[in-house]
């Protein structure tokens, strides 16, 4: 009897495993007349959505709140809201990935960067992203981040 187990936390890495399980070993085994259990079993309740919750939340909120720079053209003091916040973030820590487009007058295949999005990473990888955004906001934006309640 063979078993195994799997940690997925995205839904592409349940696709890549699911189509591994299924060429390496369910399509084998039941072509020879073997019975399976396929099962899932959630390991942690909405991980996802904490991390999100956290990182849109108190963290934004903070940066957007405490950090005040000088317009390069006006010379004021200006805060920025959180979204200017998150897509400066997500240019400065999220890797750029590429893809290959067709442009329709000319057939001419061109290579183009895909908007940077935390969408995109997984658990770990958003979890280490707010990490480093926590560390640069203290370090070299000087924000002191307030406690949260747990009902928040």
């Amino acid at each position: 009897m063979t078993s195994r187990s799997y940690i997925v936390a995205s839904p592409r890495q349940a696709n890549e495993i699911l189509n591994h399980l299924y060429q390496q070993e369910i399509k084998p085994h039941t072509a020879k007349g073997a019975r399976g259990r396929i099962r899932w079993e959630t390991v942690t309740l909405y991980y996802r959505h904490q991390l999100r919750k956290l990182f849109h939340g108190p963290v934004l909120r903070d940066i957007s709140e405490q950090v005040w720079l000088r317009d390069p053209i006006t010379g004021c003091r200006v805060r920025y809201v959180p979204k200017v916040w998150k897509e400066f973030f997500a240019q400065l820590f999220i890797e750029p990935t590429f893809e290959e487009y067709t442009v329709k007058s000319t057939g001419e295949v061109k290579v183009r960067e895909r908007r940077r999005s935390t969408e995109e990473l997984n658990d770990d990888e958003f979890q280490e992203f707010v990490t480093q955004v926590q560390a640069f906001a203290t370090v070299d934006l000087g924000v002191e981040f307030t406690e949260q309640d747990e009902e928040q």
